[in-house]
């Protein structure tokens, strides 16, 4: 069974994507049913712009920088969106994987 982990990067996540796909030549789960749901690949890229735009950059002289005012902002949208991954993924699971959600007990945190 596939341990599917739920977490953030800059311009990750929050599905964590940790195979190579040759054909589609793309990060993916290895897990077939996520790896062609639509509707998970909408859901997980509006998440990850959302987060990635926490990230402010050329601040302080430092190259780039975590915004918690912005995270703030958007933690409920992000809190949704995750509410909504981790119902799909629920959905569609045929017992091939498990989720492992570290993404919205980071975000509840802020």
């Amino acid at each position: 069974m596939k341990r599917i982990k739920l977490e953030f990067d800059f311009l990750s996540g929050p599905i964590t994507k940790d195979v190579f796909n040759p054909e589609t030549k793309k990060l993916a789960t290895g897990v077939t049913v996520i790896d062609n749901d639509s509707t998970l690949e909408t859901l997980n890229a509006m998440a990850s712009r959302l987060f990635s735009s926490c990230y402010d950059f050329e601040v302080d002289d430092q190259p780039c920088v975590f915004n918690m005012e912005t995270a703030r902002k958007n933690k409920n949208e992000i809190l949704g969106l995750l509410v909504e991954i981790n119902k799909r993924l629920a959905e569609i699971n045929d017992g091939s994987f498990l989720v492992d959600d570290l993404a919205t007990k980071e975000i509840e945190s802020w």
